[in-house]
């Protein structure tokens, strides 16, 4: 027989609060933004790849990321960039290539070509102004020469 019903109650009370503290995710007091948009290739939607927020300025310290579907990003405000100027770069999320002809089974297939040119990554020349209070909506029209 449990002679302290009360305090096993509190300790469920405990492990329960525990759990829903946990499963708000990150937060923290930056004044984030909520980003979103578009991003072509050659007037296509990009069909997966990833875009990358990067400070660029003097005091900007958060980088914000996000995965890219059919041509459409979105980065929710608790992941958001703080407001000010970033830098920005795209990439494809390239599949895997094929093992060259004459290959032996267990070579290593050589790494995929990035489609997308360094200028809008590695040495990306994208920008955009994350404003307090949005909208906050930047499309990218990228080419592949």
């Amino acid at each position: 027989m449990d002679r302290q019903p009360g305090v096993r109650r509190v300790r469920w009370l405990v492990a329960g609060l525990l759990v829903l503290a946990g499963c708000q995710g990150p937060s923290d007091s930056l004044p984030r933004e909520a980003v979103s948009g578009t991003v072509t290739l050659d007037g296509k939607p990009l069909p997966a790849g990833r875009i990358e927020f990067q400070p660029s300025g003097q005091g900007e310290t958060t980088a914000a990321s996000g995965g890219i579907t059919d041509g459409a990003y979105r980065i929710r405000q608790d992941e958001g960039p703080v407001p000010g100027t970033y830098k920005v770069s795209v990439t494809s999320a390239v599949t895997t290539a094929k093992p060259p002809p004459g290959a032996m089974p267990g070579d290593t297939p050589p790494p995929p070509k990035e489609p997308i040119p360094a200028k809008f990554n590695a040495q990306t020349k994208l920008t955009a102004e994350v404003k307090k209070g949005g909208p906050n909506t930047f499309n990218f029209e990228l080419t592949s020469k």
